[in-house]
Formats: C-alpha cells, structure tokens, sequence
C-alpha cells in the first residue's frame, strides 16, 4: 500500500513541476500579448473544458488523467501567418516567453529552499543544537534528545559542529562527558562513541540542525543555493557522454521511484528532492536540442542577431523529427528505469 502511496506521491510531483514549467510560458505569453490557444492539465478525454470570452479566447480544459499538462501558444505550431502569433513577434517577447519555463522551475526551487532554510535551517550550516538521535545509538542510550544544545565535551566548551565532531574523534572510545542545554535545564550525560568502519570515524548517533535564518536571508541563500546547483549540473553535462553518465539518465518512472524513496526518508528530505528535481528539469530544458526549449531559445538569438527570421518550415520540421526521436529516447530510460527497479 505504502507503495502506491508513494508512487503517487511521484506522479504528483512530476505534475506539479510540469504545470510550473508550463505556467512560465503561460504567464509571460500572457503578457507579451501573444494569444494561448489552450492550457490543460493532463491527457485525454476532457472533463471540463470552459473557453474564456473574446476573439483569442483561451481553452481551458483538465483531462480524464491529470498527469502533466501542457501550453499551446498560437503561431508555435500552426498558424505561423498569423500576424499576432508567436512566429511574427518581437526578439524579447518570443525569448522571454520561452525563457519563462525554465525559470519558473528554477522559482519553484527558489521558493522551496527560502522555506526550508527559514523553517528547518540549512543543513551546510549546522549548529551544536541536535536535530535527530538514531535509535539504538551511543547517543540515545545516553540519553540525548532532539532539541537539546551542545554546550561542552570533557569540560572543552562547543561552539560550532566541527568542534563537536572533533571533540569525539580526538575522545575516541572513551567515555565522553557531554554538557547539554535541554529547554532552560542543563543536563550532563556520559556517552561512550562507537567506531564506524564505513565512514572511518567515531560516532555517537546524532544529526544537526542547520542554521535558521530571517526569511529575506533565507530566499538569499535559496538564490545562490539554486543557481550553484545549476552550474554544477551543466559543468557534469560531458559527463553524460561517458559510460556511467548515460547508466545515470533517470526518466518520469525513475524520477517517480526516487521521490517514493525521498518520501519515506521525511518530509525535509522530500522537499529538497522536488528542489532539485525543478532545478533539473530547468537545466534539462535549457539545453539547445529539439524541442526542448533552449533549442527555441537558439533558433530565437540567430533571428535575433542575423535579423533574419528562420524558416518556419525547417523549425517545424527540425521539432517534429526530434519529438520522435526525444519519444523514442525516453522509452529506452524508462526501460532502463524499469529494469533498474526490477534489479533492486
């Protein structure tokens, strides 16, 4: 049961992300007065379906499965002639209505990592307070709880998590006097740390709590936090041309199954996950290969700088035999991830 559980969970994740995705285009469309044709939201028969008023009304409409969705924007698939279409449009609508897609997964993030930062504290900036004891650990034996602060080791006073970490290495298996704060309390509680020989170092069975920040500093951190992810995903993009890149390609059934696993690690673990999963779909999108959006972005900056617009023709055709072949690419991941879950 937990099982499909999480797969939805899944399903629900990936949707969300594509509406985002396509929101973007919607909105910025919207704005540089280029007429949407239909917005959905899943596949197949319709169960409703409303036409707002006027002469590019939009149609909107939810499918008997609400699973993705997707935007038509008027002049990108037909209709190329038509003088408020997107084909006949300005360099800076066309580009930032495109852009838009991207970006919004890479607000989604943005946002995601403000809350988290700002309500959980972020985890590379852990402080002494114990955020998770294992169970049957050095720690819980002891006596140690969630919630208390480190004050001191062996009477050595704590004031960062290296400190703390250094302080039970250098203590090895000994017994450890530890001085916690525990509400307005101070607690004293002997620990004995045991060995890990999988991470080679002494442990006692603790996580911490990353530092809380103000919300304007968190939606900063969330900034620099998103955009570095995103530059670590293009500088691995060589990567993917090798053996083991191509062995990590993940599709919706993978990503799916990842976010089944994110689930039942916790809600913190959950919400980082769809984090990077909106990063990665804003990554994957930006790269210049039909018909994904960088390849619009492309063919939009040569208009851009020979001021000569690209033949519909050969864009329709270019975007057409590469949805085939993206089609054919992602049946052959999902059989990788379905092979992948199957080996487990």
């Amino acid at each position: 049961m937990s099982g499909i559980i999480y797969a939805i969970y899944g399903v629900l994740v990936i949707s969300f992300l594509a509406l985002a995705h396509e929101f973007g285009h919607f909105i910025v469309a919207r704005i540089s007065k280029i007429p949407v044709e239909e917005f959905a939201i899943g596949f197949g028969p319709s169960i409703y379906e409303r036409k707002s008023k006027g002469p590019n009304g939009m149609n909107f409409k939810i499918g008997l499965f609400p699973i993705l969705g997707y935007v038509k924007i008027k002049g990108m698939e037909d209709n190329y002639d038509d003088p408020e279409g997107f084909y006949n449009k300005g360099f800076i609508a066309k580009f930032f209505t495109i852009l838009a897609g991207p970006l919004m997964n890479l607000v989604v993030a943005i946002l995601i990592f403000g809350i988290v930062f700002s309500v959980f504290g972020n985890p590379l900036s852990p402080t002494t307070t114990i955020s998770t004891v294992v169970t049957g650990s050095p720690a819980e034996i002891a006596g140690l709880k969630s919630g208390d602060t480190i004050l001191r080791v062996n009477n050595i006073d704590i004031k960062t998590w290296n400190e703390l970490v250094s302080a039970i290495q250098s203590n090895k298996g000994n017994p450890a006097m530890i001085e916690v704060e525990r509400g307005t309390e101070i607690v004293h509680v002997k620990v004995v740390p045991q060995y890990d020989s999988v991470r080679g170092k002494w442990m006692i069975g603790i996580s911490p709590k990353g530092e809380i920040y103000p919300l304007g500093q968190s939606l900063i951190e969330a900034v620099k936090w998103t955009f570095s992810t995103l530059f670590q995903m293009f500088t691995f993009l060589p990567k993917l041309f090798t053996r083991a890149g191509v062995s990590s390609v993940t599709g919706p059934i993978g990503i799916i199954a990842m976010t089944g696993e994110a689930a039942s690690a916790g809600f913190l673990n959950l919400l980082f996950f769809v984090a990077y999963i909106s990063i990665a779909l804003a990554f994957t999108n930006l790269l210049p290969i039909p018909p994904l959006d960088g390849s619009w972005l492309v063919i939009i900056l040569v208009e851009g700088i020979t001021r000569r617009k690209v033949s519909k023709e050969l864009t329709a055709k270019i975007q057409s035999i590469a949805l085939i072949f993206m089609l054919f690419l992602m049946f052959i991941v999902s059989i990788n991830d379905i092979m992948k879950l199957i080996s487990k």
